[in-house]
C-alpha cells in the first residue's frame, strides 16, 4: 500500500486501509511540517485508478496551517496536493486515463465499462473531463 501512495506523492504517509463493497479505502495524510502550527484537519475523498480488482478511494487527511505572516488577509493556509486539481474529486492520472479511453469509444460505452471496473462516474462527467483536457481546437 505504501508503494501505491508513493507513486502518487512521496510525501503521503499510509495510515490504514479497509475494503467495503469492493471499494478499497486507503486512509493517509501528508508528512507533518514541524515549523507550522496546525489550525485544523479535514478528510478529503479522492478517487483513483483501481488496485487489483478493487475500486480505490483515497481518504486524505488535509491540514490547514496558521499563516505566519501577520499582514496577510487570510489567517490560514490550506494544504495542496499535486496529484489532484484544487477541488478535484479524481486524481490527475485517473482523468488522463479517462481521456485516453474516450478517444477509443463513446462516453456512454466508456461509462458502462468504467462503472463496473474503475470508478462510479456518469457519461456527462466523462464529457466534462474530456472538454477540460482538450487542447485548443484548430481555427478554421
Amino acid at each position: 500500500m505504501e508503494d501505491y501512495l508513493q507513486e502518487l506523492d512521496p510525501g503521503l504517509v499510509y495510515i490504514k486501509h479497509i475494503i467495503e463493497n469492493g471499494v478499497l479505502k486507503i486512509y493517509c495524510e501528508s508528512s507533518p511540517v514541524p515549523d507550522k502550527p496546525i489550525h485544523s484537519r479535514q478528510e478529503r475523498i479522492v478517487r483513483d485508478l483501481p488496485f487489483g480488482e478493487s475500486k480505490v478511494e483515497l481518504h486524505i487527511i488535509a491540514k490547514k496551517y496558521f499563516n505566519p505572516d501577520p499582514a496577510a488577509k487570510k489567517r490560514t493556509i490550506a494544504e495542496r496536493f499535486e496529484f489532484v486539481d484544487g477541488r478535484g474529486r479524481r486524481t490527475k492520472r485517473l482523468e488522463e486515463w479517462l481521456v485516453r479511453m474516450s478517444a477509443q469509444m463513446s462516453s456512454i460505452g466508456l461509462e458502462r465499462l468504467v462503472r463496473k471496473q474503475v470508478v462510479d462516474i456518469s457519461d456527462s462527467t466523462i464529457i466534462r473531463i474530456v472538454k477540460k483536457n482538450i487542447e485548443d481546437p484548430p481555427k478554421l
